[in-house]
């Protein structure tokens, strides 16, 4: 009688179904403690924003939002309307799952965890950061979101998930203009959240900081954790 192909047994069919879990190891970082110290120190810088910041626009918020409301074009608007949709409901839902897919189906665990724990930090915290300082939006607003003003969401999902991309699929030593592009969108995101009369200045660098803090910190405190005797 023949011997049964171990590859059609029961245990290995199981083993492959289940490979995708075998965690490899991932190389986010070069300076992992330097990313971890910048990330925790924006984020104490947020926080400190939000213990300061008044209900009120301050007078550079002001100034700002009549530059936006001079620059009004048809054009701009789009644009603005574009990065709208990109950071909220359909759009957001579906960027997040593309990467998450992408990293699933390359079978990296560790990236696929790391970047998910960014996506929900990030959201988590500007959502709790909202409730407690409660500052008005602008009035008249382009558009018509809920929540309060401070941080910006959009603006801090636009930081982390910028920094996550460049960390994720860019290796160290190769992104200077990866990280070019990784700041165009997160500045572009809070442009536009001014833009629309949605956010104050001040709104959004508080966000874009939140999101690029969280980034790092996830990041950089998943590698050190991971790292092995021999690296140090």
């Amino acid at each position: 009688m023949p011997a049964a192909d171990p590859r059609q047994t029961p245990g290995h069919a199981s083993c492959a179904r289940m490979s995708w879990l075998a965690a490899r190891p991932e190389r986010f970082l070069s300076r992992p403690e330097r990313a971890l110290g910048v990330g925790i120190s924006l984020l104490a810088v947020v926080v400190l924003m939000a213990l300061v910041v008044p209900p009120g626009p301050l007078a550079i918020d002001e100034r700002w939002s009549e530059e936006m409301h001079d620059l009004r074009t048809p054009l701009l608007t789009d644009l603005a309307l574009v990065f709208n949709a990109l950071g909220r409901g359909l759009g957001l839902t579906l960027s997040v799952t593309a990467v998450c897919v992408v990293l699933f189906a390359r079978r990296r665990r560790v990236a696929l965890l790391v970047f998910a724990a960014t996506e929900a930090l990030a959201s988590l915290s500007s959502t709790l950061l909202k409730a407690l300082v409660g500052r008005p939006r602008p009035p008249d607003g382009l558009v018509q979101p809920v929540g309060s003003a401070f941080p910006s969401g959009h603006a801090a999902y636009a930081g982390a998930t910028c920094v996550a991309l460049v960390l994720l699929f860019t290796a160290p030593g190769q992104r200077r203009s990866w990280w070019a592009l990784a700041a165009l969108g997160t500045v572009g995101m809070a442009w536009s959240r001014t833009y629309l009369q949605v956010h104050w200045l001040s709104d959004v660098v508080a966000g874009s900081l939140l999101g690029i803090g969280v980034a790092l910190t996830v990041f950089g405190g998943s590698q050190l954790r991971r790292r092995s005797p021999r690296d140090d």
